[in-house]
């Protein structure tokens, strides 16, 4: 009689350890996808600050090209540079390209912290995973308990043990 009950409390143990080393590796595959998705994030926000840099600096060429187009109809003209109608169109133009400038530099603020609070929740979602994961463990190790005494006695009576008292 106390053969199958060590043989099903050995199965039992068996399937405890192979459940602690798939949730272990469970947990460390998690783990490494939120990295990953963590790297792929900072590389967006990298990506995203060099697209920024690289419109202002068009929009910086795009501006001396059109000042230095204004100069020189002015200067056929005969308006000096920097005087009267002149400086009114280049002040438009340097205005112009400040509010662009702001606005770029705004859009990439809101861009990189969509992307920053998508790695929260990343971050959230791998821990809530983790925490799901043991507590499952944990809970199915003390489910797998017994609790009646009539379940110790049974297991102590196949072991050959007598209650105490007869």
């Amino acid at each position: 009689m106390a053969l199958p009950v060590a043989f099903m409390l050995a199965a039992q143990g068996a399937g405890m350890i192979i459940d602690y080393y798939g949730r272990s590796k469970a947990s460390a595959m998690s783990e490494k996808g939120a990295q990953m998705q963590k790297q792929a994030i900072e590389r967006a926000i990298q990506y995203s600050r060099i697209q920024t840099e690289q419109e202002s600096l068009n929009s910086m060429v795009a501006l001396r090209k059109n000042l230095g187009t204004q100069s020189a109809l002015l200067a056929a003209r005969g308006v000096r540079s920097g005087q009267g109608t002149a400086a009114l169109f280049q002040n438009e133009s340097q205005a112009a390209f400040n509010v662009d400038e702001r606005m770029r530099r705004l859009n990439q603020l809101a861009n990189e912290t969509k992307l920053r609070a998508g790695l929260q929740i990343t971050e959230m979602n791998q821990k809530a995973f983790e925490n799901e994961n043991w507590n499952t463990f944990t809970r199915n190790i003390i489910n797998k308990i017994p609790t009646s005494p009539q379940a110790y006695q049974s297991l102590s009576e196949s072991f050959g043990f007598k209650k105490v008292g007869k």
